[in-house]
């Protein structure tokens, strides 16, 4: 609030003055704001432990819903009604492998990545807002390993985006968010085949 009243203020000051050093001023005032706005952002992001620990236990359940897999920027191509999150003190996210597997020309690695189905991926909250039972965060996903089978490398490894997240609405046991692979290594080779994908979870708690 004090820096919307230092904003206008400046604003106020600006004008009585020519158009030569209204201009200098301008700049001079939207810097000063835009360092408070930074400033209030740190402040106000931080929560104490016991906040954080409750808002865990206020979204602990297993949400059911559909997800929905598009390219990065691009158009959607899967679609999975059966979409399965665990929400604890991390949360828990079983990723449907089909539409990487379709991304891969190798038809022997692509062929155990469907025989696998789907793998469970551990994504650590980090918390931006808390707003009567709405919960804003961001997902940190831990990068999966996959072992490779007959006639397949010695692993495949998947590795995501730290920069997606989501909401929680507590009172209505709602939960979405987005994950994204980012980067596939087959081996110790990164893979050329892939586009990075974006996983769209939307579910309620059962």
């Amino acid at each position: 609030m004090i820096k919307a009243y230092v904003c206008v203020w400046g604003n106020i000051i600006i004008n009585r003055f020519d158009m030569k050093t209204k201009g200098l001023l301008r700049i001079v005032v939207l810097f000063c704001c835009m360092i408070g706005f930074a400033g209030c952002n740190d402040d106000e992001s931080g929560f104490s432990s016991a906040e954080i620990q409750q808002a865990l236990f206020d979204m602990k359940g297993t949400y059911k819903g559909a997800v929905e897999v598009s390219y990065y920027r691009g158009k959607e191509i899967a679609t999975f009604p059966d979409g399965i999150a665990v929400s604890k003190d991390s949360l828990i996210f079983k990723l449907p492998l089909s539409p990487i597997a379709e991304m891969i020309k190798d038809e022997n690695i692509s062929r155990h990545l469907r025989e696998i189905g789907d793998v469970e991926v551990k994504a650590g909250y980090e918390f931006h807002q808390m707003d009567q039972g709405v919960m804003n965060f961001v997902l940190h996903p831990e990068n999966i390993v996959i072992l490779g089978g007959y006639g397949a490398p010695s692993s495949v490894r998947i590795e995501f985006s730290q920069n997606f997240g989501g909401d929680a609405e507590i009172y209505s046991q709602f939960m979405m968010f987005n994950i994204s692979p980012t980067e596939l290594w087959i081996g110790n080779e990164k893979s050329e085949d892939f586009s990075q994908l974006v996983y769209h979870f939307s579910g309620s708690y059962e």
